[in-house]
């Protein structure tokens, strides 16, 4: 593992550094790979395609609460189109079953820890939360085994939809394709 810190860099690249670090950058294109690779650890060049920090985390929120209120929003902003589709599929069908077969949705307000985890899971399905007692009025039946799973496929589909959400923070942040 070599060394970079300024003292250990030979001359010659330290002034190609510095000869990049005019007001008339190059793109990295134009550098050899390690000169490009020193000269953006030393920040004298922003890479190509790299928005200001800023701006890029303006972004990346949006696009993270994008796809955790609508799964699959989040993939569709960045047009990914196969995996918006795939997200919304997966967490709206075991969103929509676990409401159907009367899983129980777990209330913001809850006395142990247990709950707060359950309210945890089940609101990270998103907008399948909020419309829970829209779509299944006649309340949760644990009593039923059905219910029981129900309840299992809801807490599954807003965990489904936080790796969903990371995926599409991933990507818009540069860190995945």
């Amino acid at each position: 593992m070599s060394d970079n810190t300024p003292e250990n860099i030979p001359e010659p690249i330290l002034e190609t550094v510095a000869e990049y670090a005019g007001e008339d950058n190059p793109s990295p294109v134009e550098m050899s790979p390690s000169e490009a690779q020193l000269a953006s650890e030393l920040g004298a060049v922003q890479p190509e395609g790299k928005q200001p920090e800023r701006r890029q985390s303006a972004r990346s929120v949006f696009i993270a609460v994008a796809a955790w209120i609508i799964p699959g929003l989040g993939h569709l902003v960045q047009r990914r189109i196969g995996r918006a589709i795939a997200g919304f599929a997966a967490v709206g069908t075991m969103a929509v079953m676990g409401l159907w077969m009367r899983g129980n949705v777990f209330p913001a307000q809850s006395g142990d820890a247990f709950s707060l985890l359950g309210f945890v899971a089940d609101a990270g399905s998103g907008v399948f939360y909020f419309l829970a007692h829209t779509i299944e009025t006649a309340g949760p039946d644990v009593s039923r085994a059905a219910g029981d799973y129900g309840t299992r496929l809801i807490a599954t589909a807003g965990v489904l939809n936080m790796l969903f959400v990371l995926d599409a923070l991933e990507i818009s942040r540069g860190h995945k394709n």
